[in-house]
């Protein structure tokens, strides 16, 4: 029985670590497919914006700096397109049959980690390893029993009755009747003692020694993972959150852009890329922070033995 229940722990690990890994390549790629979709949308403005002063007459000089520009943000773009594809055909493997490209897998960006308070007692209670541990550990013991019962002294107690009926000769015609009883205890044990069986009870008990101190590494290993990756959501949320208020704050602060100013000749085409520059870069943390979170809650669920349902 503990030997079926210790397999059925260790098949549920490996489908959880599977299901961990093929998330991670998932988030991979709506990382990439999101940049990707944020570049495009600089690219075709940048695009709109060449045209434009193009149309104007704009200094030589101007439209060569903008144009350079343009040539960096394509090679960005060529570069995520190509990181995207390796990670899609990673995905197909899994996904047979499936059209990304007509069905675009999608995140919710909105779900957050659901952080357990006291840990000590639900590692005791739901994870696999340390359950896996604490089979081992019963196992041993049972040996430990065996053997040690082993070293008891055999013991032994009969009790007898016999019965002797007495006629006589033929010249007394006497008879008489006995009846005796005898009750015996009988110990054995051995002045040497068993040496295999010894050597066998110091292995096991030394094997129990050892399980105590993987036990304890591996709580303690555990403990300090989901510590790790408990502060590092904490985090994660207040960066996404300083993310959405500067996004929301450039949206609804700004009357005037650096290109209208431009426009206007009140500015220099350097100023519009550096502005449309930190825009990007501002959109593309914010992925890349949000990617994070997503990546260290699956992995925090993972540790937990939350990821593959019904798995008991």
């Amino acid at each position: 029985v503990l030997d079926f229940e210790d397999e059925k722990l260790a098949l549920a690990e490996t489908k959880e670590d599977f299901i961990e890994e093929k998330l991670i390549i998932f988030l991979d790629w709506v990382s990439y497919n999101t940049q990707i979709s944020i570049v495009r949308k600089r690219l075709e403005q940048s695009e709109k914006i060449l045209e434009t002063i193009t149309l104007q007459g704009t200094s030589r000089i101007s439209k060569i700096t903008l144009q350079r520009s343009i040539n960096k943000i394509q090679r960005l773009l060529l570069e995520l397109e190509s990181k995207l594809k390796a990670e899609q055909r990673s995905l197909s493997i899994l996904l047979d049959g499936f059209d990304l490209a007509q069905n675009p897998l999608k995140i919710n960006w909105t779900v957050r980690a659901q952080l357990i308070e006291d840990l000590y007692s639900y590692f005791q209670q739901s994870i696999r390893d340390i359950k896996r541990i604490e089979i081992e550990q019963l196992k041993n013991s049972r040996s430990v029993r065996t053997y040690q019962n082993s070293q008891l002294a055999d013991f032994d107690f009969t009790i007898s009755a016999t019965k002797d009926d007495n006629k006589g000769n033929y010249s007394t015609y006497s008879k008489s009747s006995e009846v005796e009883y005898e009750a015996k205890i009988e110990f054995s044990y051995p002045l040497t003692g068993n040496v295999s069986n010894d050597v066998y009870l110091r292995k096991y008990r030394l094997k129990g020694r050892q399980l105590e101190l993987k036990y304890k590494d591996k709580f303690d290993a555990i403990l300090s993972d989901a510590q790790k990756l408990t502060t590092e959501l904490k985090q994660g949320l207040k960066q996404l959150a300083l993310y959405k208020q500067q996004i929301d704050e450039n949206r609804a602060g700004k009357t005037e852009t650096e290109f209208d100013a431009f426009l206007a000749g009140n500015s220099n085409i350097r100023f519009v890329i550096i502005e449309n520059d930190d825009n990007q870069s501002l959109l593309l943390d914010q992925v890349e922070a949000s990617i994070n979170y997503h990546k260290n809650r699956i992995k925090y669920d993972s540790l937990m033995d939350r990821l593959l349902l019904n798995a008991e």
